[in-house]
């Protein structure tokens, strides 16, 4: 593999939308509610200079952090949920009002629960001054995008609110007899699942206004786009799918915002190019919970490949990401 010069990397002036921090409110929180974290991340940043180095020895300049691990927020018990929101959104507000020219956050919301999620919103946004909202693929085997949250959407469109989709374990994980991590195949499928589930519930097109940011460059969503216009003639719901939106799935697929964490290969990144536009592209890493080295392969990659050339490239980089955060800007 080519490798990158340290003066390489140090002008890459990159902003990373997929970077995770940690902070122990949020671990705290998680043993209240009786779980645990099943993610083990392989390091943990628990101060803004030490997330500001780890940054800059990937040519990182700007980073959009999420507090949450794979355990995500609701755990059975809606007042643990909202206490661990609550807990976890306030200590990551005052983490990153340490470095405000660096950093900017995501807020968790507790969703299944819409009636703390409506409320949790509105503290993040107009409060806390969150870049924006988060939500995992699924908590109680809830998806974004169910109708269940009907009113959420409707609010969060209201607000024009950027949405970060993260993956979690399948509520059926363990059905595989295979002993690893469930990020390494479980996870694609499920932001696939929730944009499907927009897309089929029609929130794409009611609710427009939505940024509706997928990690992984979603999942296997690019790849698995075209398979999706079988729902205009495969669906039990009457009346169905094609007679719901006559215009098809095609109009929405390309709706959606994506990062390249864990995805910066040319493969991937060809299939993403073929259903959105390029200014819908943004670069994340998904530190710490990946090695240096794939990290470092992934700049490579990203770097060399000729399908992110003049724009394309300055897009990816960063000017996607000013243009959706214009704090970064």
């Amino acid at each position: 593999m080519h490798k990158l010069e340290d003066s390489q990397i140090a002008n890459l002036n990159l902003i990373d939308v997929h970077h995770h921090v940690i902070l122990p409110e949020y671990e705290k929180s998680l043993e209240r509610s009786g779980a645990r974290d099943p993610s083990k991340p392989l390091k943990r940043d628990t101060t803004p200079a030490s997330v500001i180095d780890n940054m800059g020895r990937f040519g990182i300049s700007k980073a959009i952090v999420n507090p949450l691990s794979a355990a995500g927020v609701h755990h059975g018990d809606d007042a643990n949920a909202d206490y661990l929101v609550k807990a976890t959104t306030d200590a990551m507000a005052k983490f990153v009002s340490n470095v405000p020219d660096k950093l900017g956050f995501f807020a968790p919301l507790s969703y299944p629960d819409v009636g703390a999620a409506l409320k949790q919103a509105e503290h993040a946004l107009d409060v806390l001054k969150a870049d924006g909202l988060m939500l995992l693929t699924n908590q109680n085997g809830r998806y974004p995008g169910d109708p269940l949250g009907e009113e959420l959407w409707a609010e969060l469109n209201q607000r024009e609110a950027i949405v970060f989709v993260h993956p979690t374990r399948p509520a059926n994980h363990g059905s595989l007899n295979i002993n690893m991590w469930a990020a390494v195949i479980e996870y694609p499928f499920e932001t696939t699942r929730v944009a499907t589930n927009l897309i089929y519930n029609g929130y794409m097109k009611k609710y427009p206004k939505i940024k509706w940011l997928l990690a992984h460059a979603g999942g296997c969503f690019p790849y698995l786009s075209f398979r999706l216009k079988m729902m205009e003639e495969q669906d039990e719901q009457k009346p169905t799918f094609g007679e719901r939106h006559p215009e098809g799935t095609a109009p929405y697929v390309g709706q959606f915002f994506f990062d390249t964490a864990i995805m910066g290969g040319n493969a991937p990144m060809k299939a993403l190019q073929e259903i959105t536009d390029p200014s819908h592209i943004l670069f994340g890493t998904d530190w710490p919970f990946v090695t240096d080295e794939l990290v470092h392969e992934q700049l490579v990659n990203l770097m060399a490949t000729d399908l992110f050339a003049g724009a394309a490239h300055e897009g990816m980089a960063r000017g996607n990401a000013k243009a959706l955060f214009p704090k970064l800007g």
